[in-house]
């Protein structure tokens, strides 16, 4: 149990020490039977690099806790931590939200797709892994530690997907309220077709009208 932990808390002190360096304001960090979530006052439209940083270097300081930790341990010890490690993180990479895999394929959509788009993708993808999950758990591990914590995980996910419209909202209230400094240009005809790392033209009447007026006009109206 010490080692599990040890190595739980490690992992999400990599998150918080990374979002410390870029700035992030940690709200709270919380521990589940199947490991730890941090949570971030963060914007939506944070820099789509900084939220791999943050997210990659949980997993790296796992590994790297894990490598010297196995020099300083007997055989067994050793084994069984090199184990619940590599478990750890073949579980944590599954790509279901919001473990890091599913926050990883989040940001991958984002490259490809708009961030409306990528919200659906990521939780429907979320919710056909988590029934694949369940369906092999129930026909190869029938325990009770795996039904509590797939349990828990279904939880976290049915949460966050029904907080997945408040993302999206935050997302256009963000850029609405805020001034960001984007390189890239798209031309797109709704607000649904906005992608993160893009500064957005809307075509409205054969013309092109700027992201911040589109989005006044927006919520004026809604």
């Amino acid at each position: 149990m010490v080692l599990f932990t040890s190595l739980i808390l490690v992992h999400e002190l990599g998150h918080f020490l990374t979002a410390c360096f870029f700035h992030w304001k940690v709200d709270k960090i919380v521990l589940y039977p199947y490991g730890g979530c941090s949570y971030f006052e963060v914007d939506v439209n944070t820099s789509i690099l900084e939220e791999f940083f943050v997210l990659i270097m949980g997993p790296i300081f796992q590994i790297i806790f894990t490598c010297i930790l196995f020099f300083f341990l007997r055989e067994s010890d050793a084994s069984f931590l090199l184990l619940v490690s590599q478990l750890l993180l073949f579980f944590n990479f599954l790509p279901i939200y919001p473990l890091d895999g599913g926050k990883l394929f989040l940001l991958i959509m984002s490259f490809f797709f708009s961030y409306y788009q990528s919200l659906k993708i990521t939780f429907y993808s979320s919710f056909f892994f988590y029934f694949l999950l369940l369906f092999i758990a129930f026909l190869f591990y029938q325990s009770l530690f795996w039904l509590l914590l797939l349990f828990t995980l279904f939880f976290r996910l049915w949460k966050e997907q029904k907080n997945g419209n408040y993302l999206y909202q935050k997302f256009l209230l963000e850029r609405y309220l805020n001034s960001y400094s984007f390189r890239k240009k798209k031309i797109v005809t709704s607000v649904f077709s906005m992608k993160k790392g893009y500064y957005h033209l809307f075509l409205e009447n054969g013309e092109c009208v700027r992201e911040e007026e589109y989005l006044k006009k927006y919520f004026l109206l809604t």
